[in-house]
């Protein structure tokens, strides 16, 4: 599962204490679009919603791939059947339908180092590529980076650990990461978007 890289904005909650229909109201009111994260040691779900709706619930079970549940019901009988670790992710509403919606992907099993390729070199290649789909940039020594988005070869924005609203399309956080990765060695994994 693909998460925002932005730090959540309630974090180390229990769903134990939660009802979520409640939760979901309440966070509608206070941040208007976000994403409720759960986590178990069997499953793992996203429920995104705006200030009117819930509009996608994204399970993965472990060791299996991402999909959307086909009603909230499925994702709410799963809340109340386990007990999992919670946080909320604030996104905009320029971000909520693109995270709510995105593409199922195919991560590729190799990695690379900032170290063998330059970031911008890479960006690049798959400019030439017409690559749909993201990099994941991880700085080694630090807690940092980001998640570069892609649509047929040019970057459409990116959710990084130092940002808000999970979509920035602004070239300042951008830059931002390309002075990070070369300060400091960084992984870039990647995901290809899959044509339905």
């Amino acid at each position: 599962m693909l998460l925002p890289r932005e730090k959540p904005y309630l974090n180390g909650l229990n769903s134990y204490y939660l009802h979520l229909e409640r939760f979901i109201e309440h966070m509608q009111g206070e941040i208007g679009s976000g994403g409720v994260h759960c986590l178990s040691p069997n499953l793992e779900m996203m429920i995104y919603f705006n200030e009117y709706e819930v509009i996608s619930n994204l399970l993965q079970e472990k060791g299996q791939h991402a999909s959307f549940a086909a009603t909230h019901e499925i994702a709410r009988s799963a809340f109340y059947g386990s007990m999992y670790s919670v946080r909320v992710f604030q996104l905009d509403p320029n971000a909520i339908f693109f995270w709510a919606q995105m593409q199922p992907f195919q991560r590729a099993k190799a990695s690379l180092k900032s170290t063998e390729i330059p970031l911008p070199d890479l960006i690049f290649r798959l400019k030439q590529k017409q690559f749909s789909g993201f990099i994941d940039v991880q700085l080694i020594k630090k807690n940092d980076g980001g998640t570069l988005f892609f649509n047929e070869g040019e970057r459409v924005g990116g959710s990084y650990s130092w940002g808000k609203g999970g979509m920035s399309t602004s070239d300042e956080d951008y830059n931002s990461l390309l002075s990070r990765i070369q300060m400091n060695e960084g992984n870039f994994t990647f995901g290809t978007f899959l044509k339905e």
